[in-house]
């Protein structure tokens, strides 16, 4: 063989194997949604909330029923509302306290979490919303909306423990 012929194999090998590589599959990513019949968006910044609650001292909680922390504020932002959208109000569901089902579980599944403490969930006025019940109604106008919440640890025994102290809730929105 001529040195030309060796040279296209050789550059054939190499650009075969630097592409092989090039496809190589190292992760994916997974885009979850879906279409509704609804006046307005969620924005995604709303599907995967995070809200800090802070490091509350045991002393803030502990001694009686029904003490609180500093309330966390949050937003839930509607997005593209048509003209249409009225009004709305939130649901927020998930695992409820034993105690006081009003509010939200701490530590599903987590060792070492708090006791003696529970989430509660408020509206923009800080009234309490009850677990599974209609938030007051938000009015709502074309274009963005963000609709405010709040969130406090609630004592639901006289001794609370220390340890993480998470919860989660999942919301729908009921449109008017």
């Amino acid at each position: 063989m001529n040195k030309n012929t060796i040279a296209k194999f050789a550059l054939l090998a190499t650009a075969a194997a630097v592409s092989q590589a090039a496809l190589a599959e190292d992760g994916r990513v997974n885009f979850v949604g879906e279409i509704v019949d609804a006046p307005c968006d969620v924005s995604p910044q709303a599907t995967n909330l995070v809200v800090p609650l802070g490091k509350v001292s045991r002393t803030t909680l502990d001694g009686a029923v029904g003490k609180y922390s500093t309330p966390a504020q949050f937003e839930l932002q509607l997005a593209n509302c048509s003209v249409t959208a009225k009004g709305a109000s939130v649901t927020f569901t998930g695992t409820a306290d034993t105690i006081n089902t009003d509010t939200l579980a701490i530590g599903i599944g987590e060792l070492g979490s708090a006791t003696g403490v529970a989430v509660e969930l408020r509206d923009a006025a800080q009234k309490k919303i009850k677990l599974g019940a209609e938030s007051p109604d938000y009015t709502l106008r074309a274009g963005t909306n963000n609709l405010k919440f709040g969130a406090v640890y609630v004592s639901t025994a006289n001794t609370v423990t220390v340890g993480p102290a998470n919860a989660t809730a999942q919301f729908t929105v009921n449109y008017k």
